[in-house]
């Protein structure tokens, strides 16, 4: 039994796919195939099972590549206590994030990030939150940072890591009839032409997902470009929502107005999420130490 056999089948596990498995081991798929076969008889069992679906781990597998996880982990810590340059960091972060976040925090995250570790490439997506899960889920993205929403509470195999919890703002252009309000009501809100963020032709983004609790929707739009959002809010009588933490931002652009919600606020929670057959490499544990350094800092986190 060798260590890139179980780095091998962690991999499989958590992309659904020898080949995608195999392209990102940087090893031909006969070869990553070969490796989990030899593992397979050395240990007597059959590791994992194929399907029209993807390669989805035995019962006896899952055990095993839980194992082999808490293996890797701690050769990984051994690394880490005899690494003594921070700057000998090295590798690449495949990272995805909700928009609000990458507008926000994400910035001050990387610009930090990248002066402790320049050899470190971060390779950042921005999209919707259930769209991002898929992806997570799919083995796309290594780890993610979104909003809480219902899919991902009923998601299996994911880690969920709770970063901080925030209100909802309105934000209003110039033209909107919101515009001279201090603060809106939530019923006054929904009753306004709405923009929202989607990422994929779907209709349950999270941010949908959670108003929708609140009462029907005026949705006029849906944008895969949050610049548009900005500009159509901006020149038109459409409002969208925010987080709160975003106010800042908005007030420095100048033609969105931020407008708090007076009465039963719309809460969310952002958090950390990756698939649980994903093993975090030092490098990925380090990015999200230092985005947690910065939320921890932040205003609306007291």
């Amino acid at each position: 039994m060798r260590l890139e056999q179980l780095r091998h089948i962690i991999e499989v596990a958590h992309c659904k796919s020898i080949s995608l498995a195999a392209e990102r081991a940087f090893i031909s798929q006969p070869a990553l195939s070969a490796s989990i076969t030899k593992l397979e008889v050395e240990l007597g069992i059959s590791l994992f099972k194929r399907t029209n679906q993807g390669v989805y781990p035995t019962e006896l597998g899952e055990s095993v590549i839980e194992k082999a996880l808490e293996i890797v982990d701690k050769i990984e810590e051994l690394k880490e206590i005899t690494k003594t340059n921070a700057l000998a960091l090295h590798g690449t972060i495949n990272v995805a994030a909700d928009p609000s976040i990458c507008n926000t925090i994400m910035v001050n995250a990387l610009t930090t990030f990248k002066y402790r570790h320049p050899n470190v490439h971060v390779m950042l997506k921005v999209g919707e939150s259930n769209n991002i899960l898929h992806d997570v889920q799919a083995g796309k993205i290594d780890f993610s940072i979104i909003l809480k929403t219902d899919e991902l509470i009923q998601t299996k195999n994911i880690h969920i890591k709770e970063l901080f919890q925030d209100d909802f703002i309105i934000l209003a252009g110039k033209n909107s009839p919101l515009a001279i309000k201090k603060a809106v009501s939530l019923d006054t809100a929904l009753q306004q032409p709405l923009v929202l963020y989607n990422t994929q032709y779907v209709t349950n983004c999270g941010l949908s997902e959670l108003l929708s609790k609140h009462g029907l929707l005026n949705i006029a739009y849906r944008f895969d470009d949050f610049k548009i959002i900005e500009t159509v809010v901006a020149s038109s009588t459409c409002i969208a929502f925010a987080p709160k933490f975003m106010s800042d931002y908005y007030r420095q652009i100048g033609s969105i107005i931020p407008i708090p919600i007076n009465n039963n606020p719309v809460k969310a929670a952002f958090v950390i999420i990756r698939s649980r057959n994903h093993h975090l490499s030092l490098v990925e544990k380090e990015f999200i130490n230092t985005v947690k350094s910065l939320c921890s800092m932040c205003e609306f986190m007291a």
